[in-house]
């Protein structure tokens, strides 16, 4: 009997079975008691009407009360009354209810349970409901990011063409600009000889007036030894005065000339001499980079990796940044070949320092780097031969705006990873540095 019950609170006995086999049950109690069908053992009905009470409880266990509440009700009515028939002495009708109350328990509890997982359904399909919608609303929403985007990207290109417009022009102006320095010279050449006869002319002129001022000195002893002379010589007093006159005027004339040639021609010199400077300093600038190693292995845009091997060299480089940002230097580091030597390049005051360094002293830096709050920028991926290439832009605040006429500095640290497949795993083979310090947040 308990087996029985065991197997009806799984659900495993339909309802009509239970009353089937409390039915056999009864005909096997019969048969214990010597095959008299009038009489039924006590102990048999006790057991009943325990397992019909096990089998309510069972039902109040899931809610039974309240989901399945007729078949519960109709369940306890029929305990009560084998419980009455049983007080009667009614064995045969106090053993019916009682399997009768079994098998009503039974089916309350298995509604009951079914009810609760179809709510359970419900709610979970709600659910999923809501999550497809918010999926959708994602899609939309990437859509309209997307359709931003491309609209930037049509007004990046336009901005391309109207800079590389502009270099043009500007290429124009410099050979204009060439052309005319070349007829600049020309022009000093000319003023250099000018300014030569202007000289030789200015030199003639004192001399002049180094006659003209003996003749003026004779004359004003002329006139203080014969003041009687001078309504005479009126004329001729005059005359001479109107020359010297004249000739200061020309000489004052011809110094400012020559002063104003000389000046031109000085500021042509300068000119000259400041393109020749920048000239010099830009081969000096050229020559010094072309003299450097690449910092940048060559990248030809041929591709020899799978979709899958991209989707999982993409992976490994999420995992890889992922420790970075968690501080996890010992992960991080995990990624690396033994054998790696990375470039590092430091630009301080327009000035580059490059330097070579391997695993050891990569963690090294790595850990001093760490000892800073660098915010994410910008990621990149790309794709190289065998390789997948992420680049990694950082920047920390270095100096702070005073006021607001001043500007933020800031440390840009732009970090380019070159990984690719040894065995089943990722491993980065090469790493750029380049650290900017004090600079704008470009």
């Amino acid at each position: 009997m308990k087996r029985f019950i065991a197997l009806s609170r799984r659900g495993n006995v339909a309802p009509s079975g239970i009353l089937f086999i409390g039915m056999l049950l009864v005909s096997f109690s019969f048969v214990g008691c010597g095959g008299k069908l009038g009489k039924i053992e006590t102990s048999v009905v006790d057991t009943a009407i325990s397992d019909a009470e096990v089998a309510l409880a069972a039902a109040v266990d899931v809610d039974a009360p309240t989901l399945a509440s007729d078949l519960f009700e109709t369940a306890e009515a029929n305990l009560e009354s084998a419980k009455t028939a049983l007080d009667e002495k009614k064995g045969n009708d106090a053993l019916r209810l009682a399997y009768q109350a079994i098998a009503n328990a039974t089916l309350a509890r298995t509604n009951s349970m079914n009810i609760t997982k179809n709510s359970e359904l419900n709610a979970s399909i709600l659910q999923k409901e809501a999550e497809a919608e918010s999926l959708r609303e994602t899609v939309n929403s990437k859509k309209e990011k997307l359709a931003g985007l491309q609209s930037e990207i049509q007004n990046i290109q336009s901005e391309e063409k109207q800079l590389k417009q502009t270099v043009r022009d500007l290429q124009k102006e410099n050979r204009e600009l060439g052309d005319t320095r070349a007829a600049y010279g020309e022009q000093v050449a000319q003023l250099s000889e000018t300014l030569s006869e202007i000289q030789g002319r200015a030199r003639r002129a004192e001399t002049e007036i180094r006659n003209y001022g003996r003749e003026v000195a004779a004359l004003r002893r002329k006139l203080e030894v014969a003041d009687r002379m001078v309504k005479e010589e009126g004329y001729q007093k005059r005359t001479v005065i109107a020359e010297i006159d004249s000739l200061k005027r020309q000489l004052r004339e011809q110094a400012q000339i020559y002063t104003e040639k000389l000046a031109a021609a000085s500021q042509q010199n300068a000119g000259a001499k400041h393109a020749e400077y920048l000239k010099q300093k830009a081969q000096e600038a050229r020559a010094f980079v072309d003299s450097q190693p690449p910092l940048h292995p060559t990248k030809t845009g041929r591709i020899a990796l799978s979709a899958e091997q991209i989707a999982a060299g993409k992976m490994a480089l999420g995992n890889w940044e992922r420790t970075w940002h968690a501080n996890n230097l010992n992960s991080h580091l995990a990624y690396y070949e033994p054998n790696i030597i990375a470039d590092k390049v430091v630009i301080r005051e327009s000035k580059e320092h490059r330097s070579k360094v391997d695993l050891q002293q990569l963690g090294a830096d790595l850990h001093e780097m760490s000892t800073h709050a660098w915010s994410k920028a910008k990621t990149n991926i790309e794709v190289e031969g065998e390789s997948v290439i992420g680049i990694h832009r950082l920047t920390r605040l270095a100096t702070p705006a005073v006021d607001e006429n001043a500007t933020e500095l800031y440390n840009i640290w732009i970090r380019e990873v070159w990984m690719h497949q040894v065995g089943n795993d990722w491993r980065i083979h090469h790493e750029i540095w380049q650290i900017y310090e004090n600079v704008p947040n470009f």
